[in-house]
């Protein structure tokens, strides 16, 4: 017996679908793939299409994609040990699948998602000093990647794509990414970056590497073998931070934590206050307390 996804009743005959969902999702993320979309992203919804489209909706024609439907598949998700973020990102895939079809008219409307929650994981950052405790721990031959990471807050893609011409004094020039599956790629806006680094390692680049070729890459790292590093390393240290966090996000907030010392410092000048927790207590009002 098998029961007709649009109305429930049941049937007498299996179900022929004319345009399956689990087909049709695969045709979408080849379609996605050929324009050059991220490797990540692709890699994303084939585990999508493999872990949630087929064994749930593989064999239903999308033509019958209803509200109902999307909100039962909805239903069997939240049953899952999925994270809210991870369920949303599903129904988003579904979602932008039938965007997709009702764009060629295969399908006449599209029908309501629900509204996911998400909620985020507190971001973490570390200071100079703990990036310094990190880099201890790393053999020297890899210590320079990270070192560039962490002194220029740009991604480990980039990184790892970084040619020797692409270095000059205390500026590097970012043009191409690498990606998970290793393929070489633009950057993330298709814009020209440029990061800057001490000049300490800009010298100890230029002394170190006079040797290697301007179109020479700079590191050899796979992105597995750069996470197996990482994650040795923050053990060894005692740290538990993911890269992306101990690199860019706390450059940037370095930066911000820097500023704001500096700001408090200036106030703290102008009143004349022996002590500086006079000035944040008394003196630091928002905006919200002006009239």
């Amino acid at each position: 017996m098998h029961k007709c996804p649009i109305c429930g009743s049941t049937l007498l005959f299996k179900m022929s679908a004319l345009n399956p969902v689990g087909e049709a999702f695969e045709r979408w993320i080849n379609h996605l793939e050929a324009t050059g979309l991220s490797y990540a992203y692709v890699s994303k919804l084939k585990s999508i299409l493999t872990h949630y489209i087929r064994p749930n909706l593989g064999d239903v024609d999308i033509s019958a994609i209803s509200s109902r439907i999307v909100f039962d598949f909805y239903s069997t998700l939240l049953q899952s040990s999925l994270a809210s973020k991870s369920i949303k990102h599903v129904l988003d895939a579904l979602k932008g699948l039938l965007i997709h079809m009702h764009g060629l008219d295969v399908i006449p409307t599209l029908p309501k998602f629900p509204r996911v929650k998400v909620i985020a994981k507190a971001k973490k950052w570390i200071s100079v000093e703990t990036q310094k405790s990190i880099l201890d721990n790393i053999a020297p031959t890899h210590q320079l990647f990270f070192q560039i990471l962490f002194e220029s807050g740009m991604r480990p893609g980039e990184a790892r794509a970084l040619k020797r011409r692409d270095i000059t004094g205390s500026v590097i020039s970012v043009e191409r990414s690498l990606d998970e599956g290793n393929n070489l790629r633009p950057t993330k806006t298709g814009h020209v970056y440029h990061y800057s680094i001490s000049q300490a390692l800009g010298l100890f680049i230029e002394l170190n590497y006079t040797h290697y070729l301007p179109e020479a890459f700079m590191f050899t790292l796979s992105r597995s073998g750069i996470q197996r590093v990482w994650r040795s390393a923050c053990l060894t240290a005692g740290v538990s931070i993911p890269l992306y966090q101990a690199s860019r996000h706390s450059k940037a907030s370095q930066i911000n934590a820097q500023c704001e010392q500096d700001r408090l410092k200036q106030l703290q000048d102008a009143l004349q206050h022996d002590h500086v927790a006079t000035t944040l207590k008394f003196y630091t009002l928002s905006s919200e307390d002006q009239i």
